[in-house]
């Protein structure tokens, strides 16, 4: 079962790891990006990131969607984390069965929106959150499990 989908411009790391694998009770973490895949230190970082009892996955976006479309009705917890709003349309798009979306950090950066104090982004982005919106999903911004949940298109009302 898809458990979450989360954007994170730092893909992995401790305390968002642990909060969310934890409380979502997550057996495997898919982590989608066309680069890091390629990038053999970020890899080794990143496995050492997860709890030690979760399996990782670092894959390609395309094939990114060929297993979560394999863990729609698995028994498995899986939690899926990109880097950006693209990674998180494109999988969004081929998985329609995924109807939230989580928004972790999104760091500042040039040309950016400033909408949160985690979330910076800029007008594509915007423009594909408003595009996700309209087709029905639920975007969410919450760095950790337990933290309050605030409803993206509360900021643009």
């Amino acid at each position: 079962m898809i458990c979450l989908l989360r954007v994170d411009d730092k893909l992995l790391h401790g305390q968002v790891a642990f909060s969310w694998v934890k409380n979502l009770r997550i057996h495997t973490i898919i982590i989608a990006d066309d680069e890091v895949v390629y990038d053999g230190f970020m890899k080794m970082t990143l496995g050492l990131s997860k709890p030690s009892e979760v399996h990782l996955e670092i894959v390609e976006v395309s094939k990114a969607i060929e297993l979560i479309r394999q863990h729609i009705h698995s028994d498995l917890n899986v939690m899926i984390v990109v880097k950006n709003i693209e990674n998180a349309y494109r999988i969004l798009e081929k998985v329609p069965q995924i109807q939230s979306l989580n928004l972790g950090s999104l760091r500042t950066r040039y040309g950016v929106k400033q909408i949160t104090e985690n979330i910076a982004l800029n007008d594509k982005e915007l423009q594909l959150c408003q595009k996700l919106i309209n087709h029905g999903t639920n975007i969410e911004i919450r760095m950790c499990y337990h933290d309050k949940k605030q409803d993206f298109g509360d900021f643009f009302k």
